[in-house]
């Protein structure tokens, strides 16, 4: 097992990166290669926080740096809904594991902030 395989928040994180991809394969061809690479580059970016925010002392700036990259990547994909290039079942189930992503990194920042106090 890889060292960060063990967090809830790595885990589903992954799962939401592979969905992800399954949807933005998807895309017409005018979005897939624009729009469809940024929402993946995103989703990657915010893995990458979780694993370095995993691997320092200071955790604080950089839960603080996930949950802004996090919030993004959310932005984007509402977008993508409101264009009609992600089904709404589709939406629904991503709005899912955005919402239960999203209450970690707040959980995750709440904690670094008692840690530093």
């Amino acid at each position: 097992m890889a060292r960060n395989e063990h967090l809830p928040i790595y885990r589903k994180t992954y799962l939401l990166i592979k969905e992800i991809y399954q949807i933005t394969n998807q895309f017409p061809k005018t979005y897939k290669y624009s729009f469809g690479r940024d929402i993946e580059e995103k989703s990657w970016r915010v893995m990458d926080l979780i694993i370095e925010a995993n691997s320092v002392v200071e955790k604080y700036p950089k839960i603080q740096e996930l949950s802004l990259e996090f919030d993004k990547l959310k932005l984007r994909i509402r977008f993508a809904s409101e264009l009609r290039i992600i089904p709404e079942k589709r939406f629904v189930d991503l709005q899912n594991k955005i919402a239960e992503i999203g209450r970690m990194i707040s959980g995750w920042l709440k904690w670094a902030t008692s840690e530093m106090l």
